[in-house]
């Protein structure tokens, strides 16, 4: 079904002491979220569980990021969840800081009526 794109949010989230990918990228998608408003499900009579949603998450080490953590963090719609290489380790006085981030895609169906 043909589909368009209408919203992309981004943002960046840190774990400060953990080195803990998960938890950044989980924190960057949540500041993305907090972002975000959709009024258009209301406005237009659209079910909500009919989006699409693909989240872009870029940590130093992508392979280690829990996706099934990150996708339950979106509540609705079809998600689906890419960890890539990206973000950074920062190093702070003896310690390393983790940034993560994270670009959220939503996508609806379009009408062909």
């Amino acid at each position: 079904m043909p589909e368009q794109r209408l919203i992309i949010e981004m943002a960046q989230g840190v774990d400060l002491h953990g080195r803990d990918d998960t938890k950044a990228a989980r924190r960057a998608v949540e500041q993305a979220l907090q972002g975000a408003s959709l009024p258009i499900f209301g406005t237009l009579d659209v079910d909500r569980n009919t989006m699409r949603v693909v989240v872009h998450v870029a940590t130093p080490r992508p392979e280690s990021v829990d996706t099934d953590a990150i996708a339950a963090l979106l509540p609705y719609g079809t998600v689906e969840v890419i960890a890539e290489k990206g973000g950074l380790d920062v190093p702070v006085a003896g310690d390393v800081a983790l940034m993560a981030v994270a670009a959220i895609e939503v996508f609806l169906p379009t009408r062909t009526d």
